[in-house]
């Protein structure tokens, strides 16, 4: 019904007015021959491919990109894949436009030998239905600049420019090492980041980066150009100690600065602020006062089961010594639909066949996906009935084998 091409130069200004009507609200402000030329540089990466989606009569309905990643899978690196500006023409919706590039994304992962899929969601249950499992939520935090935790010196704080692009690559990709769920970046995000005003970057130098802080200042009253809000996007550091002086930059910008917002999946960075009150004033429910915004953002897909659990067969879940017949439902990829035997001993995990499994697992593919990623809990999956185990004796030992200290983090947007 549909044929999938890769994006050329023929057809960028076709694909340009495509995606600003397929998100008017956020590209109201952008011309054709603006966003061709992003388009076109983008496509241009070699991680990057953007594709065309036509009608046997070459009608142009639809577009996409797919991103290639290298992704920490629980401390082993593996291949994953992103689907980024999807878009239908608006003469085309309600035809499985959407449907079918989405079956097209994974069958593509399949053949990459990328087995896990990322997206951002506009409409989540479109999504699960498809087999996409949620990741982690994120805060928005709201404070006055004197809540924040700080050392006292911001002795090796210092702005960042293009040049430092490949120090802070070589910063966040030997952090991507050691931290569940990010993705390694190449040298041209940063610095196309740092080439724009809007965004500073402040990071922490000694002998190289060791931290780095990515905001943003928003006007934040409509009758005065004095007061602003500080937007943070992004803070990461390898220690307590680079933590503190990175807080004492932010907290020293106090006198033209009304609140704090930071954006974090960092469920513990709310304990290092004094008042996390987000002065709306708002009571919720008895005395519970309102903190943050959540919001979700990345849902990740197993592509396929067996070449999955091929791929982690050096990731470590606990001590877990058992065998686990897996009895997947995916009604999107056939040959997921089917029990998965999966002998875990002292935590690793392989692929087994003819052993009478300790207990079984019936769960959609969405769910297994986001346990697996350890953004959701399997016990409170069992509890709610989203899943069933067959010896709920095993629940308590499989529940905090899948689980981990941190739930996994994405700092790339596509």
């Amino acid at each position: 019904m549909y044929k999938f091409t890769l994006l050329d130069n023929n057809s960028l200004h076709d694909m340009a007015k495509l995606q600003i009507n397929a998100y008017p609200a956020a590209l109201q402000n952008t011309s054709i021959e603006q966003f061709a030329e992003g388009l076109a540089e983008t496509n241009g990466r070699p991680d990057v491919q953007y594709y065309c989606t036509r009608k046997d009569d070459d009608t142009l309905v639809g577009g996409f990109s797919i991103w290639d990643f290298e992704m920490n899978m629980r401390q082993s690196m593996i291949k994953a894949g992103g689907i980024g500006g999807v878009a239908v023409d608006l003469c085309h919706k309600k035809e499985k436009v959407c449907r079918e590039i989405m079956r097209y994304f994974i069958k593509t992962l399949r053949e990459k030998g990328a087995n896990i899929a990322l997206l951002y969601p506009f409409d989540s249950s479109f999504y699960n239905r498809m087999g996409f499992g949620f990741g982690t939520l994120l805060q928005q935090l709201r404070v006055k600049p004197d809540a924040l935790i700080s050392g006292t010196s911001k002795a090796h704080i210092k702005r960042l420019s293009v040049d430092d692009a490949e120090m802070m690559t070589d910063f966040y990709n030997t952090h991507v090492k050691s931290t569940h769920g990010l993705i390694a970046k190449r040298p041209e995000e940063f610095a196309k980041s740092l080439k724009s005003p809007a965004n500073k970057i402040f990071a922490y130098v000694d002998n190289g980066i060791r931290g780095y802080v990515f905001f943003q200042f928003r006007k934040s009253n409509a009758d005065s150009w004095l007061i602003n809000d500080m937007f943070i996007g992004e803070l990461m550091f390898d220690s307590p100690d680079v933590f503190m002086e990175l807080m004492a930059f932010v907290k020293s910008q106090g006198d033209q600065v009304r609140y704090v917002i930071v954006n974090t999946q960092d469920e513990g960075f709310i304990n290092t602020i004094s008042d996390p009150r987000n002065h709306t004033e708002q009571i919720l429910f008895s005395a519970y006062q309102e903190v943050a915004k959540t919001g979700l953002g990345i849902m990740y897909r197993i592509c396929d089961v067996e070449a999955f659990f091929a791929d982690i067969s050096g990731c470590g879940f606990g001590d877990l010594n058992m065998t686990l017949q897996v009895n997947v439902n995916d009604s999107f990829v056939d040959d997921n639909n089917r029990p998965f035997l999966l002998k875990f001993s002292d935590g690793l995990c392989r692929l087994a066949a003819d052993i009478i499994p300790d207990a079984e697992l019936c769960i959609d593919i969405a769910e297994l996906s986001s346990i697996v990623m350890g953004s959701v809990n399997l016990k409170s999956l069992v509890k709610y009935g989203k899943v069933k185990l067959s010896d709920v004796s095993y629940l308590d030992v499989l529940s905090r084998a899948f689980a981990l200290d941190e739930k996994p983090v994405c700092l790339t947007y596509f």
